[in-house]
């Protein structure tokens, strides 16, 4: 049950976007962007890297480059817990054009998106979305909380959009019953202090 869910976790596409980069969007290579991504040695003890993706369900499906906002780059990581694959921990990161643009676009997608419906592993997928009350982080930041429900159970996540420089992204953590606040708070300051 929970494994299935979980890998609902990529759906908000992730992750996030920390890189003190400089230089534009379109001169950040894909090896400088992939190497900002947290790594094994940054996670909590036990926590494997996954390739399990999603692009989403319903009104987050393709979150970070909803109708009307293209990547140049990006890139992500996929990080599962020690219980039954949880908690998860998704990160993504990416360059635009209008980084700042891009920002205010995904955000107002995201606050129009209150209720989840759809279909994940052939199961209809019922759930809500609503802001969240966290630090600040880069140059513009939003957080939500989410749940997702099927019939095998209910999943909560926590994730952190955010505008630094030239780069957007975004954090999720899922898991149940809970996400762990201390422990999601850890994972996403580990972005700003970065060395690049």
């Amino acid at each position: 049950m929970r494994r299935a869910l979980v890998s609902i976790g990529a759906l908000v596409a992730a992750t996030a976007l920390w890189p003190v980069l400089a230089s534009s969007a379109a001169t950040i290579s894909q090896a400088k962007l992939s190497s900002e991504l947290l790594n094994s040695s940054q996670m909590p003890a036990g926590w494997t890297a996954s390739s399990i993706t999603s692009d989403g369900v319903g009104c987050v499906r393709g979150l970070l480059e909803p109708t009307g906002v293209t990547q140049i780059r990006s890139a992500q990581a996929y990080y599962l817990g020690t219980v039954d694959e949880l908690p998860r921990f998704d990160e993504k990161i990416a360059t635009y054009s209008n980084t700042k643009s891009a920002y205010k676009k995904i955000i107002a997608h995201i606050n129009a998106c209150h209720v989840l419906t759809g279909l994940f592993d052939g199961l209809p997928i019922t759930g809500s979305v609503g802001t969240m009350s966290f630090a600040h982080y880069g140059n513009a930041s939003a957080a939500y909380a989410m749940a997702i429900s099927d019939a095998r159970g209910t999943l909560h996540y926590d994730y952190v959009i955010v505008r630094k420089g030239s780069v957007l992204g975004a954090f999720l953590e899922g898991s149940y019953p809970e996400v762990i606040p201390s422990e999601f708070q850890s994972l996403v300051s580990f972005g700003p202090k970065k060395p690049t």
